[in-house]
């Protein structure tokens, strides 16, 4: 198992889905294989939440927001 975590990690890397990192905050992972017996990488951010500010804003209504650009010729941010 941990041979195929090593080359999963590894085509992860090459292909630039992940890459090395100095962060301070990491994450731990578990393996779980699958049925055909490929393996799946999953990670636990469940610790980011002691770290992460709440904003304390709700995101927008989508509805709300299309409502309001109706008819509009021009949009800026």
């Amino acid at each position: 198992m941990q041979r195929k975590m090593k080359q999963k990690v590894q085509d992860l890397l090459r292909r630039e889905i992940i890459c090395l990192s100095t962060s301070p905050y990491s994450a731990s992972i578990s393996v779980v294989e699958k049925k055909d017996g490929t393996i799946r990488i999953c990670s636990a951010l469940i610790s980011f939440n002691v770290v992460t500010i709440d904003d304390g804003q709700p995101l927008p209504n989508m509805r709300e927001l299309m409502d309001a650009i109706t008819g509009v010729k021009y949009y800026s941010s």
